[in-house]
């Protein structure tokens, strides 16, 4: 079990987090596995979470933040992200060409780009690194 406050794995007999002291009733069976925080370092986060969060807004801002910060890992992973998503949304609309099954699918995906694309601005600003549902499993640039 992991404590859902800290992420500290808590042993089965515990009634406590070690960690914070989070009670072991609130404890998660599995940590998420979309959350990829952990893996960059805090001050290529603190430096780069702006131009994270604005490389989801088109891909000139993607090639104006890899010219700026091209050996950042965390960045690379919201651009990523950010391509993953309008790839999403060119689909959609694609699809939204379709008379009348095409025109309602493609219109909730065209809506639910729209969240995912608030999901990534928010989440790269608050320096974190968690898959885009749906989506973001998915790799177009490596970040590692």
């Amino acid at each position: 079990m992991f404590c859902p406050k800290c992420g500290t794995q808590i042993p089965e007999n515990d009634h406590y987090c070690p960690t914070c002291g989070e009670p072991v009733a609130n404890a998660a069976k599995t940590p998420d596995e979309s959350d990829h925080t952990a893996m960059f370092e805090a001050s290529d986060i603190e430096r780069t979470r702006l131009l994270s969060a604005l490389s989801y807004l088109s891909l000139l801002f993607v090639v104006v933040a890899l010219l700026l910060e091209p050996n950042s890992k965390f960045l690379r992973y919201h651009i990523n992200q950010s391509i993953v998503l309008q790839i999403f949304g060119v689909v959609a609309a694609l699809v939204a060409i379709i008379p009348v099954i095409g025109w309602i699918v493609g219109c909730v995906a065209s809506i639910a780009a729209v969240v995912f694309l608030i999901m990534g601005i928010v989440r790269a600003y608050k320096g974190q690194a968690k898959d885009l549902p749906l989506i973001g499993k998915y790799t177009v640039v490596y970040y590692n």
